[in-house]
């Protein structure tokens, strides 16, 4: 199956401040629009699909030096797309 990527800014650390969390008709319950799963009250359960991105890796040295440069050269790069602000 095809894989997908949400850009979105993190959340804090409470479910209930994300974009993807609604509240139901019962008070003080709230539903996981990505996993349609209920979210407990308090911090972020281990089953939320939300990660933060990875850091940009380093790159030492010329392209003609190490392969291990051309990747993490590459890797920024892919990270520095996902991260582009689209103007659509």
């Amino acid at each position: 199956m095809a894989k997908a990527v949400l850009v979105m800014d993190m959340p804090e650390q409470v479910c209930q401040k994300c974009t993807l969390c609604y509240e139901t008709e019962n008070d003080d319950e709230y539903l996981c629009c990505a996993t349609g799963k209920f979210v407990p009250n308090g911090k972020k359960p281990d089953w939320c699909p939300l990660r933060e991105l990875p850091e940009h890796k380093r790159t030492i040295g010329t392209e003609s030096e190490s392969n291990q440069t051309l990747m993490n050269a590459g890797y920024n790069a892919c990270l520095d797309e996902i991260l582009e602000e689209r103007k659509e």
